[in-house]
């Protein structure tokens, strides 16, 4: 079962706990969504002391602040060997921010994962080694890198088929077949900064290890007779 680790906030009026058929149905997991009244707060997500703190914030923090993401967001602790690995993972309603620093617990916080608006960064100056993560509905991106590296900050925007403007806030749910459909392969070497953020997408790819044979989940996406748009990013 999944844990639930990622619905926290002050100006949370309900949770809603509900298992989306459409989910169910494709991938096989149940589907935990927030609903929230006034303004929806951002989540961010980062670990210390060996656990993640889970985070709801109304306000932006500045890029690995621990100190002061605990001091004015709503923060609660989730025990590292409470994840569910199964996948996918997580489903998040809200902007997610992540402050990491090695690919081994990104992967283990956004690997497989629903997320729509993504920001990432890299806390320290750790070299990191290529990994494809996969993200599911991903349309707006953001990576810190470290400081000294020759692009710190880049932003991605993702486009599928007839999109009039993915910058606007997308009302698809995860359970939604067009958002779900979509899968992004993140390479976790571009948070070294050493080369502009690129992205390559093929749309209906019904096979994808026939076009991708080295991206990872082919057996999961391989059950089911659906239709992708691949993006790569690297």
């Amino acid at each position: 079962a999944l844990p639930i680790l990622w619905l926290s906030g002050r100006k949370m009026s309900a949770l809603l706990y509900n298992c989306h058929l459409p989910l169910v149905a494709i991938f096989g997991f149940c589907n935990i969504q927030s609903v929230v009244r006034g303004q929806q707060n951002s989540t961010l997500i980062f670990t210390i002391d060996n656990n993640i703190r889970n985070c709801s914030c109304s306000t932006n923090i500045p890029d690995c602040n621990y100190n002061l993401a605990q001091l004015m967001c709503n923060c609660r602790t989730v025990l590292l060997h409470t994840i569910d690995r199964a996948v996918p993972r997580f489903s998040y309603s809200t902007s997610l921010i992540v402050w990491f620093k090695d690919e081994v617990m990104l992967g283990s916080l956004v690997d497989f994962s629903f997320v729509q608006d993504l920001k990432l960064s890299l806390c320290g100056s750790t070299t990191l080694t290529t990994k494809y993560l996969a993200i599911l509905g991903l349309r707006r991106l953001q990576i810190q890198s470290d400081a000294g590296a020759q692009y710190p900050q880049q932003n991605l925007t993702i486009y599928y088929g007839n999109d009039n403007n993915p910058q606007e806030p997308s009302h698809l749910l995860p359970g939604d077949k067009p958002a779900l459909f979509h899968i992004s392969y993140l390479d976790t070497a571009l948070f070294n900064g050493h080369s502009l953020l690129k992205s390559y997408s093929v749309e209906n790819v019904y096979n994808i290890g026939e076009h991708f044979p080295n991206l990872p989940y082919l057996n999961i996406l391989s059950l089911y007779n659906n239709t992708y748009t691949v993006t790569l990013i690297y």
